[in-house]
């Protein structure tokens, strides 16, 4: 089982040297992106921390804190935080904290389905969901056995070991890490396979979306045509992803595959199938146009069958 070291930072702790950090030999780091139920609530440095954490080579997670007062609440909560993921990628998955102890209150059942929420509207966003909570938290007020099922979970308890089985443990509060002023918080992570966020993509899918862009290119919304479906995402591939995200509005300048992009990209394509088709069955003398002149071909053609 792997045993890889991660800290986990806010606002809290201030301007943080990645590059220091990086050198400490911490490759890894989850940043509160914001808590709460709209964008503005963005944490303070996310930006920063987001920005100079990839520029170290850190690899990052997120994570949001939650003062959820119902299921709507927590979508809402998911919702918030999309918007400040938006053109972001990531290489951990984006855990929900929950720990407020008003939200006790609500039960165990109301407090998974929660959960659950959030991280389904996260997962239909296009990034993997997990769940942050404390050991008291799993045993009393969340189903940990359901949430396991379907998503990482992340455990926080200040303990010699984890007394339960999860993919990521915050094990102390009090680290010291160079880069870092202060205390910061310590985790190991165990599950490898979430550590890949980012190249979440199998050779399978990666043919799907060749296949769906040489949809989007012979309905004229790509002009590179992907030659062959190769399961490589390589650099015909990714010229068309960047002409597909030009189309669809997408100012981002990488060549990540969301599953929004795929949602936002086959629906771009049936609409101009049909827009094409429709366009098609108007030029009736098949000039490439559709104005007065097929009104007029149309016409002649009438009259020519009477």
């Amino acid at each position: 089982m792997a045993k890889i070291k991660c800290i986990d930072v806010s606002e809290h702790q201030g301007v943080i040297f990645w590059e220091k950090v990086k050198a400490s030999d911490i490759d890894y780091a989850l940043l509160r992106a914001g808590y709460g139920r709209s964008s503005s609530q963005i944490d303070k440095c996310f930006e920063r921390n987001y920005k100079n954490a990839k520029k170290a080579g850190v690899k990052v997670g997120v994570y949001w804190y939650s003062y959820a007062d119902s299921v709507e609440d927590a979508k809402r909560e998911a919702e918030a935080c999309l918007e400040v993921l938006k053109g972001k990628t990531l290489d951990l998955p984006v855990f929900y904290d929950m720990e407020e102890g008003f939200q006790t209150a609500y039960g165990k059942s109301t407090l998974t389905t929660m959960a659950k929420m959030f991280c389904e509207t996260i997962r239909a966003g296009g990034f993997t969901p997990g769940v942050y909570a404390n050991l008291t938290w799993f045993e009393n007020y969340l189903d940990y056995n359901s949430l396991k099922k379907l998503y990482p979970v992340w455990l926080a308890q200040y303990h010699t070991e984890a007394q339960l089985d999860c993919d990521i443990w915050q094990y102390s509060s009090e680290g010291a890490v160079p880069g870092v002023s202060g205390y910061v918080d310590m985790n190991i992570i165990y599950n490898e396979k979430m550590m890949k966020e980012g190249e979440t993509m199998t050779g399978f899918e990666i043919a799907g979306v060749q296949a769906l862009l040489r949809q989007a290119y012979a309905q004229g919304i790509v002009k590179t045509f992907v030659k062959p479906i190769d399961n490589k995402k390589g650099k015909l591939t990714t010229a068309a992803i960047l002409e597909a995200k030009a189309a669809l509005g997408d100012k981002n300048p990488d060549s990540q595959i969301t599953l929004e992009f795929i949602s936002n990209l086959e629906h771009l394509v049936n609409v101009r199938r049909e827009e094409n088709f429709a366009k098609a069955r108007g030029d009736v003398n098949k000039d490439g146009k559709v104005n007065i002149k097929d009104a007029t071909a149309l016409q002649k053609q009438i009259a020519d069958k009477e």
